[in-house]
C-alpha cells in the first residue's frame, strides 16, 4: 500500500488528529502464494536466515531514545520501574515515553501507522504478537526493509532455548521476528466478586452452563450479574464474545480466525457461532446501567465494589487492581476460595481452562539512527534480569525457569498456566489480528451490542467481511515470505495455514475438523434456569 508524498508540515498536523482521520489503515492487499520455504528446524538450531532486513550500522551515540507507547495504566507502573533500572544499568542511555493511551491500543495502533505510512516511523514502538506487526510492515512505503529481524538477537540472548517455544512462535513469520515479546498476559479471563457468590451459595462457574446459572440466579437475587462497559471502543464486547467462542468452539477455530479462513458456511462453525451471539447477548442483556460511558478500570472497580459480579477482561486487570485500588487477586482454586479475606478472583473463562489466549506484548525496532540504542535497552529489557523489574509488575515472565517474585498470586497462578498449556493449545487473541480487521470486529460488537438481536444479520455480515480481510493481509505478508505465525517446523498453536500446509510436515489437527466442546449451552440453560429471557 502506498500514499502520496506529503509535507512534513501535513503529517503533524495528521499525527495530531490521527484517531479522527486515519480509517482502515491497511488496504488494497493482493493475492499472492506463498513461496515454498527451506527445510524444517530444530529448537536447537532455528535458522534466522528467513528474511533478514538491511543491516545499517551507525556511528552516533543516542543517548535518549523515545519509546511509542500505549501504556496508561499498568504498562506504565511497570515502566516507572524498568526504566530507572535500565538507566541504572547503562547510565549513557535515558528513555522517554511517549504516551498514545487507549485500550488495547486502539489509538496508538492507527498514530504509529500514519507515522509509518509517512516513513517516519518511532525508532522504537509497542505492538503486540501475532498478525498485528504485520499491519506495520505492510503500511511503510519500504516493506520489510523498515525494521531490523530481530530473530538474531532473540537467538543471541538464548530465548528460543530458554523461553516458552509459543510464545516466540507468536512473535516469529516464517522465522523473522519483526518485534519482540517482553511480557505474557491472557486475554479472555473472567474476573468476579467471589463474595456475591458465597452470599447466594452460587457455584464457582467452571462451565458455561455454570456461568449462565450463576447469571441468572443472581439476577433474581436484584444483583447486576455483568459488567460489560462501551466506552472502550468495542474492547470489552470482544473479549466477552471471543471468550464464548473459544469455549464452545476450541482452539482450531481460534487458529482458522487468526488466518481469515473461518468459513461460517459449514455448519458447525456457524452453529458456533449462532451459540455465541445467543449467550452474549443475553449476557449483556444483565449489563450494569450505564455501561455505555464507562471503560474497563471503571467496570472492574465496579466488580470489586461488589455492585456487579462479572467482568471479561485481560489479565492486565490483575495489575490494575493491585496498582491503582490496593486490591490482591487470587486464583480461583484452593486454598483461596476459602479465604474469607479473598474478594477478586480470576480464572480462564470457563471452558477454557485448558487453553492459553496469548495477549503478548511486544516492541519493534524500525532501521534508525537510534536502532543501537533500541536494541540495548531491548536486550535489557528481555534478559532475565529486566524481566524480573518488569514482570513484577506487569504480566509473567516466558522465561522456563521463572520463579515468583510477582507481586499478586493470580500473576504466579497464570505462570504456572503457562508452563504447562499444551503447545496445540495456545491461541491467539483477537485484539493481535491485523489493525483494522480488530477495528472491524470492536465496531460490529459494539453495535451488536447496542441493537440486540435485530443487528444480528449486519454483525454476520461484518464478520464474513473481517475474515475476508484477514485472509487478504495473509496474502500479502505471504508475499514477503511472512505467511505463518511460528517457525519452519513449528508453527504456532500447531497449525499451518491453508496456503503453506502443503509445503510442511503435516499437522496434528485438521482445518476442516470441528470439535464442538460444549454444544447448545443456551438450550441446557434454559433447562437448569427456566429463564425464557435466554431465548429472547
Amino acid at each position: 500500500m502506498t500514499r502520496k508524498a506529503m509535507s512534513t508540515m501535513t503529517w503533524v498536523i495528521i499525527v495530531v488528529v490521527v484517531v479522527l482521520i486515519v480509517v482502515g489503515a491497511i488496504s488494497a492487499v493482493l493475492l499472492i502464494p506463498h513461496t515454498k520455504p527451506t527445510s524444517p528446524i530444530t529448537t536447537s538450531n532455528i535458522s534466522t536466515s528467513t528474511k533478514s532486513t538491511t543491516n545499517v550500522t551507525t556511528t552516533s551515540t543516542i543517548t535518549n531514545l523515545v519509546f511509542y507507547t500505549w501504556w496508561a495504566t499498568t504498562g506504565k507502573v511497570a515502566l516507572n520501574h524498568l526504566i530507572p533500572a535500565f538507566e541504572s544499568s547503562y547510565p549513557g542511555y535515558t528513555v522517554t515515553k511517549n504516551l498514545v493511551p487507549g485500550a488495547g491500543g486502539t489509538n496508538a495502533k492507527y498514530a504509529i501507522l500514519a507515522l509509518i505510512e509517512a516513513g517516519k516511523p518511532p525508532s522504537l514502538f509497542q505492538s503486540l504478537v501475532g498478525a498485528n506487526m504485520l499491519s506495520y510492515v505492510e503500511s511503510s512505503p519500504q516493506g520489510l526493509s523498515t525494521f531490523i529481524n530481530l530473530t538474531p538477537v532473540v537467538q543471541k540472548e538464548g530465548l528460543l532455548n530458554n523461553a516458552i517455544l509459543p510464545v516466540m512462535e507468536a512473535s516469529a513469520y516464517n522465522g523473522t521476528m519483526l518485534n519482540v515479546p517482553v511480557s505474557v498476559h491472557s486475554g479472555l479471563v473472567l474476573y468476579y466478586n467471589l463474595n456475591l457468590l458465597r452470599e447466594y451459595n452460587l457455584p464457582v462457574p467452571q462451565n458455561l452452563s455454570e456461568l449462565t446459572y450463576d447469571t441468572v440466579q443472581l439476577a433474581h437475587h436484584g444483583v447486576t450479574p455483568w459488567m460489560v462497559p462501551g466506552a472502550d471502543g468495542g474492547y470489552d464486547q470482544e473479549q466477552l464474545w471471543f471468550a464464548i467462542f473459544l469455549s464452545i468452539g476450541g482452539p482450531r477455530l481460534m487458529d482458522e480466525l487468526l488466518y481469515g479462513t473461518l468459513n461460517l458456511s459449514n455448519t458447525a462453525v456457524q452453529e458456533v457461532f449462532n451459540e455465541t451471539n445467543y449467550l452474549f447477548l443475553n449476557y449483556t442483556s444483565y449489563n450494569y446501567p450505564g455501561w455505555q460511558s464507562m471503560t474497563w478500570p471503571q467496570g472492574i472497580t465496579l466488580v470489586d465494589q461488589g455492585k456487579a459480579a462479572f467482568e471479561v477482561d485481560v489479565d492486565s486487570a490483575t495489575n490494575y487492581l493491585y496498582d491503582f485500588l490496593n486490591v490482591t487477586t487470587y486464583p480461583a482454586v484452593q486454598p483461596y476460595l476459602n479465604w474469607s479475606n479473598v474478594t477478586m478472583v480470576a480464572q480462564p473463562f470457563p471452558g477454557t481452562q485448558n487453553y492459553f489466549p496469548i495477549v503478548s506484548d511486544a516492541v519493534a525496532v524500525p532501521i534508525s539512527n537510534q536502532q543501537q540504542a533500541a536494541l540495548t535497552f531491548i536486550k535489557y529489557w528481555i534478559s532475565y534480569q529486566g524481566q524480573e523489574v518488569w514482570t513484577k509488575w506487569k504480566a509473567v515472565t516466558y522465561y522456563k525457569n521463572g520463579t515468583d517474585w510477582y507481586n499478586t498470586p493470580q500473576q504466579y497462578w497464570m505462570y504456572q498456566h503457562l508452563l504447562n498449556t499444551s503447545p496445540n493449545n495456545f491461541v491467539i487473541d483477537p485484539l493481535s489480528l491485523f489493525a483494522d480487521v480488530d477495528a472491524q470486529l470492536y465496531s460490529g460488537l459494539l453495535t451488536l451490542q447496542q441493537t440486540g438481536s435485530p443487528a444480528l444479520s449486519a454483525w454476520e455480515s461484518q464478520f464474513n467481511s473481517s475474515m475476508h480481510e484477514e485472509y487478504l493481509e495473509w496474502q500479502t505478508a505471504a508475499k514477503f515470505g511472512l505467511g505463518f505465525l511460528g517457525f519452519q517446523g513449528h508453527p504456532f498453536g500447531g497449525y499451518y495455514p491453508p496456503w503453506v500446509k502443503s509445503n510442511y510436515p503435516s499437522s496434528s489437527t485438521s482445518s476442516n475438523y470441528y470439535e464442538l466442546n460444549q454444544t447448545s449451552y443456551v438450550k441446557l440453560a434454559i433447562l437448569l434456569t427456566g429463564d425464557s429471557k435466554l431465548w429472547r
